[in-house]
């Protein structure tokens, strides 16, 4: 409608015989650069209802293949299972507090849960082995700077600034359903309580009638 409107002023300019040649480059500058906006604008559209896969490698060599579209992670490994997918870092002592509750639901929910988490502080797959060994972790570390273009995903789609730990839950369907950034004063056991109560209510049929 915008650029409708100007090249209806440019001829009006015309048809009135404006001989004002500043008001023509005026027009013109303005139709071009609304074109460039009109352009950019769909393209951007383009980018966030379009879907994107990305293929991440564990450091214990496991292997995920990942389709990322509005507000869906399907993960073809972990199909029917509820996910955390987490960013952290080696040397995030936020991060660090949370590990043992993670290996804790892995051990209780193994069937039916399960943890990716990628480290964001540049640390090499040796010193990401290193400290899965130390701490015991039993579920899947991914090295960040290898999956870049992940990181860099979130933050264009996401507006995720970087902060971490980050956790995004991730339901048995693909559906983000917590997008949830630095440190919570509540747990992640009582988040993911939260997220097992909201898929058993989601998936008890209602009785006909009930509001």
């Amino acid at each position: 409608m915008l650029i409708y409107c100007l090249i209806l002023i440019l001829f009006k300019g015309k048809y009135l015989k404006v001989k004002n040649n500043n008001y023509k480059i005026i027009i013109i500058f303005i139709l071009f650069f609304s074109l460039i906006y009109f352009y950019l604008s769909e393209q951007e559209i383009s980018f966030f209802n379009s879907s994107q896969n990305f293929i991440f490698n564990s450091i214990r060599n496991k292997k995920f293949n990942i389709e990322a579209s509005q507000n869906h992670f399907q993960i073809k490994e972990l199909k029917g299972k509820i996910i955390f997918l987490k960013v952290f870092g080696l040397d995030c002592k936020y991060c660090k507090k949370e590990i043992p509750e993670l290996i804790k639901l892995k051990n209780k929910f193994r069937t039916a849960f399960d943890i990716i988490a990628i480290e964001s502080q540049h640390h090499s797959n040796q010193e990401n082995i290193n400290f899965i060994e130390k701490n015991n972790i039993n579920y899947n570390i991914i090295n960040g700077d290898i999956e870049k273009n992940f990181l860099d995903y979130l933050k264009q789609k996401y507006k995720w600034d970087g902060t971490i730990p980050m956790t995004i839950v991730i339901s048995t369907d693909g559906k983000i359903l917590a997008f949830e950034v630095g440190h919570k004063s509540y747990s992640l056991t009582k988040l993911l309580q939260t997220t097992l109560e909201l898929i058993t209510k989601e998936a008890i049929p209602r009785d006909k009638g009930e509001n």
